[in-house]
């Protein structure tokens, strides 16, 4: 068995060469096969086969979808997607507090999406479904007055936030729980006293 190994051995050797070598082969005075790359005589040549070349599979093309973010797209959704009214840095006056926004959307916002409120970072729970217009209007109830930096918010059916408009500031100014009512506010006007005669009495003075 080993004098059968030892040849295959030296096959093999040779067989990972170069593929260009010559392979020689003859039997040596024991009767043994050997295989060589160097040539003598009486030696007969051995035709090697082209090598096999297994061609690497190539990889999937990776989808856009397929990303850090799951199904969210990699740019913004909407190419136009802003506060119309009121512009910055307005000033308000609601005694109630209410705030209206109008919000331009471009495309029209989608049916999976929801256009909330954003006040001074607090998200509001409730929001506007999309129903194929571009143009919403989006009021927030119960302000506190002062200055607030105010956005609108698209965020899909999860919550997530899609995109969001740039921020603007509002004032809101609207009458104080604890400001005192003035006396007298709400009460008709007096019409003011006839003047008296002179050197008339009274009624009841008894003179």
């Amino acid at each position: 068995m080993p004098r059968l190994l030892l040849p295959l051995l030296c096959l093999c050797l040779l067989l990972a060469g170069p593929a260009g070598a010559q392979i020689y082969s003859w039997t040596d005075a024991d009767g043994n096969r050997v295989y060589s790359d160097q040539p003598r005589p009486g030696a007969s040549t051995i035709e090697l086969k082209p090598t096999n070349v297994v061609e690497p599979t190539p990889a999937p093309p990776v989808s856009s979808r397929d990303n850090t973010q799951g199904d969210r797209p990699s740019g913004p959704v909407y190419q136009r997607l802003m506060i119309t009214n009121p512009a910055h840095d307005t000033a308000l006056r609601s005694n109630e507090g209410d705030l209206t926004l109008t919000v331009v959307t471009e495309p029209p916002l989608s049916g999976s999406h929801l256009l909330k409120v954003s006040i001074d970072g607090q998200l509001s729970q409730t929001g506007v479904p999309g129903s194929g217009a571009e143009v919403h209007q989006l009021t927030v109830h119960n302000i506190d007055r002062g200055s607030h930096e105010v956005a609108a918010v698209v965020v899909d059916a999860r919550g997530q936030e899609v995109q969001r408009t740039a921020p603007i500031t509002v004032h809101l100014q609207r009458t104080s729980l604890n400001q005192p009512a003035r006396g007298g506010a709400n009460q008709a006007p007096r019409a003011p006293a006839a003047p008296r005669a002179p050197n008339v009495p009274r009624p009841g003075s008894g003179s």
